[in-house]
């Protein structure tokens, strides 16, 4: 099975080894453990979760139940629509020892402390044919309002 990343609803970006995905609807963001990281990572790069299974079990000190822990986090990512099943691709996924340098743990926490400054955001109106493109009545173009916030800043 092939997970990709839900791209109708989520972005993700993988900044100091943690994996950040935000739900633009919602504003409440996740972020993974070292090894639920490095397992997103490779999903979304269109590695098989048996592929990923595959490199984990490879890993010295692979406990015998990583097939299960695999399954829950995949279910998880599911649940939370982070993920969303994939195209069958030909990624062989690939693991260092680092991955599991905190254990054989994959977890995923939901955060809501920014959620209001995430969807304040005015990348919510960003389009990929034309960028960011606010409403002009969003920009409040009246002269009147214009001249007293350009006196404001003098």
């Amino acid at each position: 099975m092939n997970y990709q990343l839900n791209e109708a609803k989520m972005f993700a970006d993988i900044t100091d080894g943690i994996a950040i995905i935000i739900n633009s609807e919602t504003g409440i963001y996740y972020g993974a453990n070292t090894l639920g990281t490095a397992v997103v990572e490779q999903l979304f790069k269109g590695a098989s979760v048996e592929s990923v299974a595959a490199a984990l079990k490879a890993l010295p000190g692979c406990p015998a139940d990583i097939e299960a822990k695999l399954a829950d986090f995949t279910k998880a990512l599911v649940e939370k629509e982070l993920a969303v099943p994939g195209a069958d691709a030909s990624v062989e996924a690939a693991f260092t020892a680092e991955a599991v340098k905190d254990g054989w743990e994959m977890t995923v926490q939901e955060f809501s402390d920014a959620q209001e400054l995430l969807l304040a955001d005015p990348i919510h109106e960003v389009k990929e044919e034309t960028g960011w493109t606010p409403d002009a009545s969003a920009l409040n173009l009246d002269k009147e309002d214009v001249a007293r916030r350009e006196a404001k800043m003098a």
